[in-house]
């Protein structure tokens, strides 16, 4: 493709033999852009469209796409703005300075007929922290839907998460995002990318998984994840999601272990009393698993054991991850069941902030 364009910028032949060059009108028209994303020149994600096409859809060129002959072009949007469009942004409306007071900034996402997904990825998000009992009573993040699960509400720190919206194939109904805001001690800041996923897409996430993760290794973090917080826990109450991992091919197991030595701290935790002999007899907040997790919060890593073999355990929880902060799991699909309830007192005196968890996939052993 890239070769015949560069031999019609040179000439071209008409019918009778005479050479002749083609106007760059002429060319566009026959280069298909197919809306994929490209990068600007100020780092931004856009959809690579002609200049034409980004005038006409009100968006903004911010750098060249398909080796010069479009532009990748930049959808933002904020309160009260409504879209259609691929990789749109939503942003605060101050953006890129942020902002404090109460306000109420809506958006709508209109549902488009080969479109069944939505996925958000959260670039940027700052707004205030859950109250103590671990709600979004100050500040709250909130999708309106009516096609799929219910999706939590959120606050907090959350840049770098992303969330699935599944829009239905039959329903008509548009996608609404809210940011709610309260009290002017907090400033807010958010960017959150909107990409429209086609059905029958690969791109699309399994029915039920609210995050999916496409790499054979990544980080997994609980929403909010962050510094210890005294005296408050820094996730969520009243969450029930699952993060779905893709099966590579030729792999069958998956490791979860703690991204550093103390990142796993959700559901409260157990004390044991150490006997040592250099330090003598303390106690030690350590972590739970199977019926103790069903006291409080727990993560869920189906037939998760030290090695992957045998039945294992299903349910996780406390300031441990099993004795060496390690799971392996064998059991298909892989998933990571995030659950946590509407009491948070324990975890607030503990202090507990959430998980930060790198899973990596296992190869089959022949």
């Amino acid at each position: 493709m890239r070769s015949i364009i560069a031999l019609l910028l040179l000439y071209a032949y008409s019918a009778n033999g005479q050479v002749f060059r083609p106007s760059l009108p002429g060319i566009l028209s026959i280069v298909r852009f197919q809306n994929t994303a490209c990068n600007g020149d100020n780092g931004d994600t856009g959809t690579c469209l002609t200049e034409t096409d980004c005038n006409r859809r009100a968006g903004t060129a911010i750098g060249p796409c398909a080796n010069g002959f479009g532009a990748c072009c930049s959808f933002k949007f904020t309160c009260g703005g409504t879209t259609n469009q691929n990789e749109t942004v939503f942003v605060n409306p101050a953006y890129p300075r942020g902002e404090n007071g109460t306000d109420t900034c809506q958006v709508t996402i209109e549902k488009q007929p080969n479109v069944c997904q939505l996925r958000l990825d959260f670039e940027e998000f700052t707004v205030a922290q859950p109250d103590e009992h671990g709600l979004c009573t100050t500040d709250s993040f909130m999708v309106r839907t009516t096609v799929g699960e219910r999706l939590p509400i959120l606050c907090g720190e959350n840049g770098g998460q992303h969330i699935y919206i599944d829009m239905g194939r039959g329903s008509a109904n548009p996608v609404v995002l809210s940011v709610v805001s309260n009290g002017d001690r907090v400033t807010r800041k958010w960017k959150i990318k909107i990409n429209m996923i086609p059905c029958n897409n690969l791109d699309m996430a399994p029915s039920g998984c609210m995050q999916y993760y496409r790499s054979p290794s990544a980080i997994i973090r609980s929403f909010n994840y962050g510094p210890k917080i005294e005296n408050r826990s820094r996730y969520l109450s009243n969450l029930r999601y699952t993060a779905c991992v893709r099966v590579e091919e030729n792999f069958c197991a998956i490791k979860w272990e703690t991204d550093s030595p103390n990142s796993f701290s959700f559901g409260a935790p157990f004390s044991s009393n150490i006997k040592d002999a250099q330090f003598g007899n303390y106690t030690e907040l350590i972590g739970g698993t199977g019926g103790f997790c069903s006291l409080d919060d727990f993560i869920g890593i189906d037939q998760g054991s030290n090695d992957g073999v045998g039945p294992g355990e299903d349910r996780f929880c406390g300031n441990r991850l099993l004795d060496s902060n390690m799971v392996i799991s064998r059991s298909k699909p892989f998933q990571l069941k995030v659950r946590s309830n509407a009491d948070q007192s324990l975890n607030a005196a503990n202090s507990q902030q959430g998980f930060s968890l790198r899973y990596v996939q296992l190869p089959c052993v022949i």
